[in-house]
Parts: C-alpha cells; sequence; structure tokens
C-alpha cells in the first residue's frame, strides 16, 4: 500500500507498507512486516501506540492529472512507482463489509504484542496500470512481480483504534 495522508493527528505524511495476509486456516492474524514513512512523529507514534516497525524515508512525488509516480528514498537506496489511475467512476468501500479476520492485525514490538482492528471507508478507482523499480535491499523484491489489480482511493478515512498491548513472556 502506498498512501498519502494529508491529515492525522499527527500532521501530514507519506508512507509505503506491506500488509502481510496469512491464510485462514493458518489461524494467524495480519501483520505489517515493513514500511516506510515520511515523518519522525509518525516513526514515534507508530511503534509506540501499535507496534508498527516504521523506518523514516524521503518521499518526492509527481502528480499530474490520471499520472503519479513517487521516489522512496531510504539511506542510499530507492524505491520508485508509477500508477495511471482509469478514467471511470468511481465505487464505494467499508471495513464493515470485509470479514473482520482479514482486518486484525497483530504486531510484535520489543517484547510486547499489540493487536487492534483498524475501519475505513472510501471511494476507489481502478488502476489502469502500475510500474514499479524496487531495490530488494530496501524493500522486498517486485521486480519479478506483475500488475494484475490495483485501485486509487482519492476520498479515504482510516480509524486505526487503540492497540490491546500485552507483554510477551
Amino acid at each position: 500500500m502506498w498512501v498519502r495522508y494529508n491529515a492525522s493527528p499527527i500532521g501530514a505524511y507519506d508512507e509505503l507498507l506491506i500488509l502481510d495476509h496469512p491464510l485462514f486456516r493458518q489461524r494467524r492474524l495480519s501483520t505489517i512486516p515493513k514500511i516506510f514513512v515520511s515523518t519522525e512523529s509518525s516513526v514515534q507514534h507508530g511503534q509506540q501506540l501499535w507496534g508498527i516497525p516504521k523506518e523514516l524515508a524521503s518521499f518526492d512525488w509527481d502528480i499530474q492529472d490520471r499520472q503519479m509516480s513517487c521516489k522512496i528514498q531510504h539511506a542510499d537506496l530507492q524505491f520508485a512507482i508509477q500508477l495511471e489511475k482509469c478514467n471511470t467512476q468511481r465505487s464505494f468501500i467499508d471495513s464493515h463489509y470485509i470479514p473482520a479476520a482479514l482486518l486484525k492485525i497483530q504486531q510484535t514490538w520489543q517484547g510486547k504484542s499489540y493487536q487492534f482492528n483498524p475501519s475505513f471507508r472510501g471511494r476507489l478507482i481502478p488502476l489502469k496500470h502500475a510500474s514499479w523499480q524496487s531495490n530488494p535491499s530496501l524493500f522486498p523484491d517486485f521486480n519479478q512481480a506483475r500488475f494484475i489489480n490495483g485501485f486509487y482511493v482519492p476520498e479515504f478515512e482510516l480509524t486505526f483504534p487503540e492497540a490491546e498491548i500485552s507483554t510477551l513472556v
């Protein structure tokens, strides 16, 4: 997921993340194994409140009509992505229509377990095309992957509830 928060309790920031959804029969919860964000306050809040392993990176955006691209830089490593939106009507999405098990996230951070269920709602626009230049030292190697389907969500409301935190034994 590539997200641009125009507003949040800690201000505007960008992020690039992987959300790992295990198979239901494995009886494991989803995790966020890798995430880059553009502000130090997002790094601190994500780690302390939800156990999310955020790392600081810079995001260089270029947005023109239906074309969007971004270069994400962390240390001397770079990841780039390009998207093209379809020229279609917007569809509505709401997390209330998604099985709760898919939305439950469990993170482990510094000897603690964090569990939370984010909720969201918004309007989707299908992507016509997506491409990327990955760096396997920065992010998993997506260079052999191919784009199947994706969405641009210009109107989006995300709620992260307070996590249930327990100490690991």
